[in-house]
Order: C-alpha cells, then sequence, then structure tokens
C-alpha cells in the first residue's frame, strides 16, 4: 500500500502519546468501549444493548493479544470485555486503561502492525496485561487505541485488581519505551527523522508547543477553530524566530574578523634582566679651600 497515496501529506512522524482510565462513573461500559475503538458490532450483557460500529471503514486492524496464562476466552473481543463488566460491581468502577498512540506516516501499514504488536507484547502483555489493539489508518492521521485490562489473569479468569500498574512511573517509562521502538522502525527504513517523548523544555528549546486539534462535530466547531489559529500563531512565531536566528548567523559570518597581532615567540623575548649601567658621578668641587674635616667649632 502507498502510504503517500493513502494519507495524502508529507511523510512524518509526530510524536503523541496519551493514556487514560475509563470507568461506569462517566456512563460507560467495557463491551461499549472495545466495540466503538474496533469497528465491531458487540452486545453488553449487563445492559442488553447492541453496539454497532461496523460501519466505521478506518479500522484497518484489530487484534487481542493476551499473556501465556490466561484463558482462551480471553482472545476472544465479546467473551473478554462482558467478563470485565461482570466481574466490576462497583458503580464507579474502573473498567479499562486506554492508550492513544500517533503512528509516523513515513511507515507503511505493515510497519504499522508490526510495531504495534510489537511493543504491546514487550511492554505490557509481558507484564500480565490483556491488550485489545486497534489500527484506524484514519487519512492524514494514522493512530492506535490500545485497551488494557486493569485485573491480573490466569487460567482461572481474572483476579484481583493490580494497584502497581496504576504507578505515574510506568507511564513515564512506557512513553519512552514507544518513542525508543518508533525510532528503532524509522532507522530500519533508513529515514532520519525520529521523534522524542520529552518536551521542548525537557530538551533545552526554546519552542511553543502546538496543541491537539482533534477531530471536528457539530457541537465543537467553535473550540476547533480557536485551537487551530492558536497552532497557526505558533507556527509563524517559530518561523520569524528561525529567520532571525538564520539573520543572526549570516552578520555573524559577514562580520570582518578582527587582526590579532602576533605573540612574540618566547625564544625572541630576553632571558635576563640587562644590568644597569652606571654613570660616573662627578668630582667633588671644594668651595673653601681652608677649611680642612676635624675642624668643625665644637659647642
Amino acid at each position: 500500500m502507498n502510504i503517500e497515496k493513502q494519507t495524502g501529506a508529507k511523510p512524518g512522524a509526530i510524536y503523541h502519546f496519551s493514556c487514560k482510565v475509563h470507568g461506569r462513573s462517566d456512563g460507560s461500559n467495557a463491551v461499549k468501549l472495545a466495540a466503538y475503538r474496533a469497528g465491531a458490532r458487540l452486545k453488553a450483557e449487563t445492559t442488553g444493548r447492541i453496539h454497532n460500529y461496523s460501519r466505521k471503514k478506518e479500522v484497518l486492524w484489530s487484534e487481542i493479544l493476551a499473556p501465556e496464562n490466561a484463558p482462551s476466552w480471553a482472545t476472544d473481543r465479546q467473551a473478554l470485555w462482558s467478563a470485565v463488566d461482570r466481574i466490576e460491581h462497583r458503580c464507579d468502577a474502573q473498567l479499562a486503561r486506554e492508550l492513544e498512540v500517533a503512528l509516523p506516516l513515513a511507515l507503511s501499514p505493515t510497519d504499522h502492525c508490526n510495531l504495534l504488536r510489537e511493543w504491546v507484547s514487550e511492554t505490557f502483555v509481558a507484564a500480565g496485561m490483556v491488550a485489545d489493539v486497534c489500527y484506524h489508518a484514519k487519512r492524514g492521521n494514522p493512530h492506535s487505541h490500545i485497551l488494557l485490562t486493569l485485573r491480573d489473569i490466569d487460567v482461572n479468569g481474572f483476579g484481583k485488581k493490580n494497584r502497581s500498574w496504576n504507578n505515574l512511573s510506568f507511564v513515564e517509562a512506557w512513553r519512552a519505551s514507544w518513542a525508543e521502538i518508533v525510532n528503532r522502525y524509522l532507522e530500519k527504513a533508513g529515514l532520519v527523522i525520529r521523534i522524542d517523548h520529552r518536551s521542548f523544555k525537557r530538551q533545552g528549546l526554546d519552542l511553543t508547543p502546538t496543541k491537539h486539534v482533534g477531530r471536528q462535530t457539530p457541537w465543537n466547531g467553535e473550540k476547533v477553530a480557536e485551537v487551530s489559529m492558536e497552532n497557526k500563531l505558533i507556527l509563524i512565531e517559530r518561523e520569524l524566530q528561525e529567520q532571525k536566528r538564520k539573520q543572526k548567523k549570516s552578520a555573524e559570518l559577514a562580520k570582518p574578523q578582527e587582526t590579532v597581532a602576533p605573540a612574540i615567540s618566547p625564544v625572541c623575548m630576553p632571558t635576563q634582566r640587562p644590568s644597569r649601567v652606571r654613570r660616573p658621578r662627578p668630582a667633588r668641587v671644594q668651595t673653601n679651600p681652608g677649611f680642612a674635616r676635624g675642624s668643625e667649632p665644637s659647642f
């Protein structure tokens, strides 16, 4: 598949990584979350409703990756997320953790799938989570939604909630590992572009970051237009700063260099201080010839 023809944009790569936890307190259920991201038709057993998102044509690939000790039904989307809904009884229960990552336009869809499968297997499945990976080949914005389970799992099903996965240090490690594996695939493809999970400030760059615009809907048109205008102003400011840097560099190169007098070689410098020449003193002239020393009157 020709990625340039598919996206209609210049190949490149940006860093986008978001992490959030979905709970029942906001009216969600696990089956609905999975159906929307996978573009599938699933039935929620807890509510009896059918959630049909099969018309979503941007879902190019989806797969469930589970640990080796997980039961066979863990790789079935309907069975997996129905089990999550059944085991979570509280009205404010947390259902799943979602990661959203942007995929490089410079890589092909095949590379995107291999990249996601490798990263999710090494980072999350190896730690004991079940991951529902969905690849959205949206025009100009290929990205992936990854739903992760929050409980330990074995052959008997779900166990207790693993609270250690909520540690913020894990999020920073996940962000860094995502940038690392994307850069590895970019290098393998012979590309020089790279991404960085650190902010401009942490990188030591004096740049203002742009804001994520998101998809425009009938309810957020004003907000999308406002954020888009802010991003345009930020990009214009960056161009002006770059022009100033180029002008300053050109002025420094055009400035005539000052001629520096050659330093005196140590060989040419005198090694000893010249001896001081003493001038002869003039002879004393005696103005009183009759005066002799020792004849001074004593008082």
